[in-house]
Formats: C-alpha cells, structure tokens, sequence
C-alpha cells in the first residue's frame, strides 16, 4: 500500500477527483431536470426513496457490496479512483443536490419549467460523460459498477462480451429502479446509449491532454 501511495501522480489523482466531482454534479443535473438519471443512478435512488438512508449512505453500501466480487475477480481494476468514486459519487450529487436547494432551485420548482429542464438534462448528460472520461484517462482503477461487465465477460470466458454484459447491468438496474417507482425517463435512454460514444469523444479530444502528467 505504501508502495502504491509513493508512486502516485498526485496531479493525476486531483484530475481523478474533479472527474468524479462532475460526476456527481452530472447526477444532481439530471435529478433536477426529472427525466430520468443514468441506470445505476435509477436503480439507487428508487431504492434508496424506501430507507431511511440518504442516497449517497445507500450508494456507498451498494458498491461495497459490488466491491467484494471485484476482489475477487478483477483486482487490476482496483486503485484510488475506485475508492473516491464508490464512496464520494453518492455524496457528491447529495450536496450538489443541497446547493442548488440553498439557491431555490429544486425539483418541484423546475416542474412546470420545461426548457430549463431541457437544458439541465443536456447540460447532466454531459457533464456525466466529461467526468468519467476525465476519471477513466486518470488510470486510477473503476468503479465497481463499471467493473461488472467485465467481470461478466471474464466469468463467462467471453461468451458473454462486455458491451451485451454492460446492457445486461444496465436493464436490471433500470428494471429495479422502475419498481422502486423510480422515474425511467429520457435520460435514462440517452446515457443508455450515448454515454460511451460521447466518453469516447471527450478522452480523445479533450482527456488526452493529461498523458503528458503521466510521463
């Protein structure tokens, strides 16, 4: 462990965490806008609505949980990004959440405001995508949740490849967030299926930029 904290690149370690801060800003966004979050996201939230826990408490005991087979079975995955990401992520979006609150701007108030929702869940989907490009470049291991489908994909000897797992993943966690009378929205079908592509965009146009920090 000691060994692994003195190689760190700590400005590569602080690019981490603003990847996960816009991360989670990207989650308050869409919570705002009321379209619909990210699959995981859904999944948390409407589940987290019937506990006495907040979203961030039950997100983090959630990735504990996916921790345990990552252990297991991906270990090269694991580093300090996956740490920040399962236990901050939740928080992160909590307090955004708090922030706007403080300034009046809540979802019951952005009900009947349709283009600023718009404009939210634009500006969410994007700054989701733009933080983890930004966390993935870093190189600092993935989140649990992430990690999954690759999981899958070594388990089952690449019968199952990680773009179907990861569609597997993220069907169930939509399906469980529906039932826990979570909003399954527009957004979720955007980061469905336009996350990857726009990450994709942002690490070789914009992330790329943080290879010389490595050297």
């Amino acid at each position: 462990m000691k060994d692994y904290l003195a190689k760190l690149n700590w400005k590569i370690c602080l690019y981490m965490i603003l990847g996960n801060f816009f991360i989670g800003l990207g989650v308050c966004l869409l919570r705002l806008a009321g379209f619909g979050t990210d699959p995981f996201s859904c999944m948390n939230i409407g589940v987290s609505n019937h506990l006495p826990i907040s979203y961030g408490t039950y997100q983090l005991l959630f990735n504990l949980v996916l921790f345990i087979p990552m252990i297991y079975w991906f270990r090269n995955g694991l580093g300090l990004g996956t740490l920040v990401n399962m236990a901050g992520l939740g928080y992160i979006a909590d307090f955004c959440i708090w922030l706007f609150g403080t300034a009046g701007i809540t979802v019951q108030g952005l009900e009947s405001v349709i283009p600023a929702r718009f404009l939210l869940l634009c500006l969410g989907v994007l700054t989701i995508c733009f933080g983890v490009a930004l966390y993935m470049e870093c190189d600092l291991g993935i989140a649990p949740y992430d990690a999954l489908g690759q999981i899958i994909e070594q388990l089952t000897h690449g019968k199952v490849k990680f773009k179907w797992a990861r569609i597997l993943t993220d069907t169930i966690s939509v399906l469980i967030g529906f039932i826990a009378g979570n909003i399954v929205g527009i957004a979720t079908i955007i980061t469905a299926f336009f996350t990857g592509p726009l990450v994709t965009w942002f690490r070789e146009h914009i992330c790329k930029r943080l290879d010389a920090y490595k050297e």
